[in-house]
């Protein structure tokens, strides 16, 4: 594999159930700990639980514990600063994500071992919880200088986006490998009031456009008094989490949109309006008052729970 860029493009109660959650990934395998393998000395944030804890110290907090989880080869030494003889290249990290809400904790190891051995003993060493999302190599002019690992974990729903190990293995002399391990978490922000269906409607109507693509066919509003679907239809999407800050890819969008009216009455002016993206990225737009909150939210989903309360399709 060709080297990647380094650089790829409210209330306490919640704070407390996500610190209880997040501590179980925090655990060395007892395996590992049998074995002998290396554990970083992570520094945990203290987090004040006479107040809630900000998004950012959640995610500084899973990041110092997912730096805990990483399983490396016995005998594996911990140093406090980039191993000599690297050739700079554990300098940074390997990858890492394109998101201004990021927390990155790192840790140098250096393993009496080639950089093969260690990669083939990452390669066979899971951290617990964790999937694999990619391993390989990068070479210069046909040598391989660079050995690569990165382990996810679910993402926390509307809090945490993204959880991830990066892993670089570089050689050293005297038949020895230095190891950068950094621990990637971003935050989401906070949801704004203005996201949030309020209370109150007692009438519900959706209507579906033609998109661009012939193949997209729009539908006839539909509308519905039914308490227990219109407190479904809000629930739903007072759940969305926001889109995260940063770049990112989409699929194609064809300019189709599903549009929901929250009402008092069929004679009251909205509640509010809810825009979705029925391709691309989903994304949604809640409009109260003439005023569109900001940032967008999430909508994979909401599309076909609609048509699904509504009867439409």
């Amino acid at each position: 594999m060709a080297r990647s860029p380094r650089n790829l493009g409210a209330v306490l109660a919640t704070g407390l159930v996500l610190a209880g959650t997040l501590g179980a990934c925090g655990q060395a395998p007892a395996a590992a700990k049998r074995q002998g393998a290396a554990t970083p000395k992570a520094h945990l944030t203290k987090v004040d639980h006479r107040s809630p804890p900000s998004r950012r110290e959640l995610a500084r907090l899973d990041a110092a514990r997912l730096l805990v989880a990483v399983r490396l080869p016995p005998r594996s030494r911990q140093l406090a600063h980039e191993p000599s003889g690297d050739q700079g290249l554990l300098r940074s990290p390997a990858q890492s994500v394109g998101d201004a809400n990021l927390v990155d904790l790192h840790r140098f190891f250096v393993a009496r071992s080639s950089p093969s051995t260690v990669y083939a003993y990452l390669q066979s060493h899971l951290p617990l919880g964790a999937r694999r999302d990619g391993e390989g190599t990068s070479s210069v002019r046909g040598v391989v200088d660079e050995w690569f690992v990165s382990d996810s974990w679910p993402a926390v729903k509307t809090i945490l986006d993204s959880r991830s190990l990066n892993i670089s293995i570089v050689a050293l002399p005297g038949n020895r490998s230095g190891i950068r391990v950094d621990a990637q978490v971003t935050w989401l922000p906070a949801k704004p009031a203005g996201d949030r269906i309020p209370p109150g409607a007692k009438v519900v109507t959706a209507v579906l456009s033609h998109g661009l693509n012939p193949g997209e066919r729009g539908h006839k509003p539909v509308t519905t008094t039914d308490p227990a679907k219109i407190a479904a239809l809000r629930a739903f999407i007072n759940q969305l989490g926001v889109v995260p800050p940063g770049t990112f890819g989409c699929p194609a969008d064809f300019g189709q949109f599903l549009t929901i009216t929250f009402r008092k009455s069929a004679q009251d002016p909205p509640l509010a309006v809810v825009t979705a993206d029925v391709s691309g990225c989903e994304l949604v737009q809640v409009e109260r008052s003439g005023h569109v909150a900001k940032p967008s939210l999430w909508g994979i989903g909401l599309v076909p729970f609609v048509e699904r309360q509504l009867g439409f399709r």
